[in-house]
């Protein structure tokens, strides 16, 4: 496990493919008001931005396709706490993102899923071809 400085922007070799799963380890600062994690297309645009707000008590998820942004989705808790450890899985599903924080094993089942410490937080649809 490498520990990277943020911000960090690496590429996925082949792509992050349907069925394939991206694990983030990583704390909060205490200091920090929000963070997000952005899923880049080859393009620029931006497939999935997720975006925990502990200044709005909400995590907001959206994509921005040909320089505009789509509808926010920000309905669920806050799975997140200031100075605290997290684990954080998008399983990318082929008609969506499913996303959750999780502490250590999850099962996952098909479209982009995020889980928070070991809970499923959320999922979001794809707005283009996965």
């Amino acid at each position: 496990c490498d520990f990277q400085p943020v911000p960090y922007e690496s590429g996925i070799a082949a792509g992050f493919q349907v069925d394939k799963t991206l694990l983030i380890f990583g704390t909060v600062e205490k200091k920090a008001k929000r963070f997000n994690v952005n899923l880049l297309r080859r393009n620029g645009d931006i497939a999935l931005h997720f975006n925990p707000r502990f200044d709005e008590k909400a995590v907001i998820r959206n994509a921005l396709a040909a320089n505009e942004w789509g509808n926010e989705e920000r309905e669920g808790k806050m799975p997140f706490e200031k100075g605290v450890g997290f684990d954080l899985a998008i399983k990318n599903e082929s008609y969506a993102f499913q996303v959750s924080v999780m502490t250590f094993s999850s099962r996952f089942s098909s479209r982009f899923q995020i889980f928070v410490n070991g809970e499923r937080f959320t999922s979001f649809a794809h707005r283009s071809d996965p």
